[in-house]
């Protein structure tokens, strides 16, 4: 593992090289000034990815379009409550928001229509980004597909889906320690900008910012033996690199780490909560018109992370 010192002296090394090849392999910003998306359903639940998509659109000066779907559920005490939050957090991050409703009522258990109703809104609006709330559900709504699954699946442009794993997580908006996860060396370059953005703000100076290769070993294999081995060095220099372009594209500093895990979820949860994580972002493929949104280790590390994840989809 790298120490921040370390990769300082290693970032000026090769920055050289860096600066030569940063069009064609740095890390972009991707995120204009076009609107955010915001599908509620004017839940409780739904607080995280409030503060997310006000978070994003504070940093790129973007309006967030909040969208709801009416449905035979709906109740002005659950409307009220989320306006006045739409209300306070547009103060504290001096961002404008529109509230836009459908014209028409939907069954409640019509995620097809619910979820088309929201794709066709981002594009009407020309939205950048769908920012979305996703959780845990029944396993018949789990079988059939969420909500924010087939919106993802759906849409021509970046869905971020706001994963809370269990009742009260929550993140914060000065957030101490970020972490990126990589998995099966997968580099997703929009998981190290997210994790930028979420650090851009002046009140976030002391935000540290992890970059976790995540490395699956079999269960009788030593995991002493593994970091020594001319493999994981190679991977770890490799890695280290790419971290290094992202560092001098985003202007923000990732410590880099391999980390050796037998069981993802398991293991991945155990680091994160002894490293006092708070936040962690994942990239992963656009999925399929069939089968799962997320690969069953994307699901592991959701549904047993201690913290709000953030799992960005590309369009």
């Amino acid at each position: 593992m790298l120490t921040v010192k370390q990769l300082s002296i290693f970032v000026r090394k090769v920055y050289a090289v860096v600066k030569k090849s940063a069009g064609k392999e740095g890390v972009e910003w991707s995120w204009d000034n076009s609107p955010i998306l915001l599908p509620l359903a004017y839940e409780p639940r739904e607080e995280n990815a409030l503060l997310a998509a006000f978070a994003i659109a504070e940093y790129c000066g973007s309006k967030v379009i909040v969208y709801h779907v009416k449905t035979e559920v709906d109740t002005e005490a659950a409307k009220d409550k989320t306006l006045r939050n739409l209300r306070e957090l547009a103060k504290v991050f001096n961002v404008p928001y529109v509230v836009n409703e459908s014209d028409y009522i939907v069954d409640a258990d019509d995620v097809s229509k619910i979820s088309k109703s929201i794709v066709d809104v981002a594009k009407k609006e020309g939205c950048q980004a769908i920012i979305m709330s996703a959780h845990r559900e029944s396993f018949l709504r789990e079988l059939l597909g969420r909500i924010s699954d087939r919106v993802a699946r759906m849409a021509d442009r970046t869905v971020v889906l706001v994963e809370s794993a269990f009742k009260g997580a929550r993140f914060t908006r000065q957030p101490r320690k970020i972490m990126v996860i990589v998995l099966e060396n997968k580099f997703y370059k929009d998981s190290l900008t997210l994790a930028a953005i979420f650090t851009s703000s002046l009140s976030t100076p002391n935000c540290e910012l992890l970059a976790v290769n995540v490395l699956k070993i079999p269960e009788a294999t030593p995991i002493d033996a593994t970091e020594t081995s001319k493999v994981f060095r190679k991977m770890e220099r490799e890695f280290a690199q790419k971290i290094a372009l992202a560092i001098t594209s985003l202007g923000r500093l990732f410590t880099p780490r391999i980390l050796p895990v037998r069981d993802i979820g398991r293991d991945l949860a155990e680091f994160a909560a002894e490293e006092g994580v708070e936040l962690i972002i994942i990239g992963c493929d656009k999925p399929g018109r069939l089968g799962p949104v997320l690969t069953k280790d994307e699901y592991a590390i959701v549904k047993k992370a201690g913290c709000v994840v953030l799992v960005v989809i590309p369009p």
